[in-house]
């Protein structure tokens, strides 16, 4: 059992206020539920609309059903846009209705922002929520009432218990995407955060500025993002583990920082919550157009590792491992994120490492050599003022003591020191997951935030009787020979939201793995359940 909802209007007109009350107040009740949001650059006007689907098991995406229930905050376009879209049971409230419940607000509550709590009232009686129990979760008396309030209209306008839906009440919490980077940066041991505000990274931002003075981690926003990647450099080579976030536009911004990552071996993260390019493109939609972009970004060879997390749990544990990684190897790491994840909304399930990690500050004698040359790649670090050891640095080749050096034998040894890494990154490689019966002759490939659009997709597809399963790859470089351990002779399907298929073209490329077909969106928007199902059909015939 499960209730879709759409609520659209105008920017400013208090739809996502709505999601954030209901959310909350769902997520204490125990409902299963999902919730994503489709919005456009602008602050006010427009058309914006925000997707609720609750249900009565867990639910990690949108289902791409006919709406149960749809909301218009205005009074024409999201009539226009999404009735057609309403289930032949489901419930229409018009902006004349909605205009009933800002009026209650206005005269009972002298507060026209309470029709959003009336809203979120009215939408928990349709899936049968009692008021007796919501009640001592609303913050205050006034928000209490209000909820109530909406369960008044729901019952005067025939829409309450309309489809009832049991909670499951457990101990769980609700996190977005981006509230799930900055907690597995937390356990990670990030003890700095740089960043110029960028939509859809700004989030992660905000939550480390507000939490600054009551953590120990230090937020610095940056005059752009070439200074924000330098700062996070200066402050990773003076002993703290050092993160930036920002999207594609400030990511190219930054390439340059990241060479010199690369050269001096700093350890540092670095977030990039994808929107489609290039240059602005659409600001606030979703794509998976940057993959080749930090493949490739920096001049110059340098080892590297990507993630790309695609559920809630692996956005906390790919980025706590993301600092360990980054300071063990002493390599930039990068984390792949999207809108579609970063702003989506959901109970989370599984379960998550709690351990926070830390850095190790080695000391050591005079005579130190920050890029000693090993047979692991990995010079010892250790920081300055800690002892006698001189930390020298610098952008150019450099000797074993970190000076200026044109001695041509010493560069090659040195960038195969550097590449020697990655013999030990493909060594500790993350698996992809894999979901659906083994034996299945198809195979749906993913990587980063469609993992559980496909999951659910292979569960429909298999319930009819179609044979296929799916991989997911968190880890989408390096790639190595055991990650495709399997898959040679399954016919690939590659599920991407770009134009180009650019994680098919990495995965014949770095693993010989050829992609017999590829679904691919870019419209800005992301897949549904019901969509991935139909053009999956369409294929297998």
């Amino acid at each position: 059992m499960e209730f879709n909802v759409l609520i659209g209007g105008e920017a400013g007109q208090g739809m996502f206020s709505v999601e954030l009350e209901l959310s909350e107040t769902l997520s204490r009740l125990g409902y299963p539920f999902f919730a994503t949001k489709n919005y456009m650059s602008r602050i006010r006007g427009g058309h914006n609309y925000h997707m609720i689907r609750v249900a009565d098991r867990p639910v990690h995406a949108l289902s791409g059903k006919p709406w149960d229930l749809v909301i218009a905050m205005d009074s024409a376009e999201t009539e226009r846009r999404h009735r057609p879209s309403l289930a032949a049971d489901g419930i229409f409230l018009g902006a004349d209705r909605v205009g009933q419940i800002e009026a209650e607000a206005r005269e009972t509550f002298r507060d026209p922002t309470a029709s959003s709590t009336i809203l979120a009232g009215l939408i928990l009686a349709c899936i049968g929520a009692e008021p007796s129990a919501s009640r001592p979760l609303a913050p205050d008396e006034s928000a209490a009432r209000a909820l109530a309030k909406g369960g008044e209209f729901a019952a005067r306008w025939g829409l309450a218990a309309r489809r009832v839906i049991t909670p499951r009440p457990g101990d769980r919490c609700k996190l977005d995407g981006n509230q799930a980077i900055a907690l597995g940066a937390l356990m990670g041991g990030c003890q700095f955060v740089a960043g110029y505000p960028m939509t859809p990274a700004t989030s992660i931002m905000h939550y480390f500025a507000s939490v600054a003075s009551e953590i120990p981690v230090h937020f610095e926003q940056a005059e752009d993002e070439i200074a924000a990647l330098n700062m996070a450099l200066g402050a990773s080579y003076a002993g703290l583990r050092s993160m930036v976030a920002t999207s594609g536009g400030g990511f190219a911004l930054m390439t340059e920082a990241v060479s010199l990552a690369g050269m001096t071996e700093t350890p540092v993260v670095v977030i990039d919550a994808q929107r489609p390019g290039p240059a602005t493109g659409l600001p606030t939609r979703t794509e998976q157009g940057d993959l080749n972009f930090v493949l490739h970004a920096g001049h110059g060879e340098f080892p590297r590792v990507i993630f790309a997390p695609g559920s809630i749990e692996e956005a906390i544990s790919l980025t706590r491992r993301a600092f360990d990684v980054a300071d063990r190897w002493q390599i930039p790491v990068f984390i792949l994120t999207d809108q579609y994840l970063a702003d989506s909304v959901q109970v989370m399930e599984g379960r998550v490492p709690t351990k926070m990690l830390r850095r190790d500050y080695p000391v050591f004698e005079a005579g130190y050599r920050r890029y000693a040359i090993t047979d692991t790649g990995v010079s010892p670090l250790t920081y300055p003022g800690l002892s006698e050891a001189r930390v020298e640095v610098d952008s150019d080749e450099h000797t074993e003591d970190g000076k200026i050096t044109e001695d041509l034998d010493l560069r090659v040894r040195m960038v195969d020191k550097r590449l020697r890494k990655l013999e030990g990154l493909r060594k500790e490689a993350v698996m992809p997951s894999r979901a659906g019966d083994r034996r299945a002759p198809t195979v749906l490939v993913s990587w980063g935030s469609n993992r559980q659009i496909v999951e659910e997709a292979v569960e429909a597809l298999r319930a009819e009787g179609i044979a296929v399963s799916s991989v997911h790859f968190g880890q989408v470089y390096p790639l190595t020979a055991p990650m495709a351990r399997g898959l040679a002779r399954k016919r690939l399907i590659c599920i991407e939201n770009n134009a180009t298929g650019q994680f098919g073209q990495l995965l014949r490329r770095e693993l010989g793995l050829k992609v017999a077909h590829r679904i691919l969106k870019y419209s800005g928007e992301c897949f549904t359940v019901a969509e991935l199902v139909e053009r999956v059909r369409k294929i297998l015939g």
